[in-house]
């Protein structure tokens, strides 16, 4: 099993979009851990279902300003 964790800066951009897409199809990884602490549950519900994973969770941020 194949396991990536990034810390990734700015995840609601496209091109980190497409490069979270092309790790996942480039190391075939079975768990992605994103962690992004500037970004609210409204936002992280769009981004995502456009990670082409067909199961994600997420946990809520906490004290995060809308």
């Amino acid at each position: 099993m194949k396991i990536i964790c990034w810390n990734v800066q700015g995840v609601k951009k496209m091109q980190v979009i497409q490069e979270v897409k092309f790790l996942i199809r480039t190391q075939k990884a079975d768990m992605l851990f994103l962690l992004e602490t500037m970004v609210n549950e409204s936002n992280i519900k769009k981004i995502l279902p456009l990670m082409d994973f067909s199961h994600y969770d997420y946990v809520s941020p906490v004290n995060q300003v809308a």
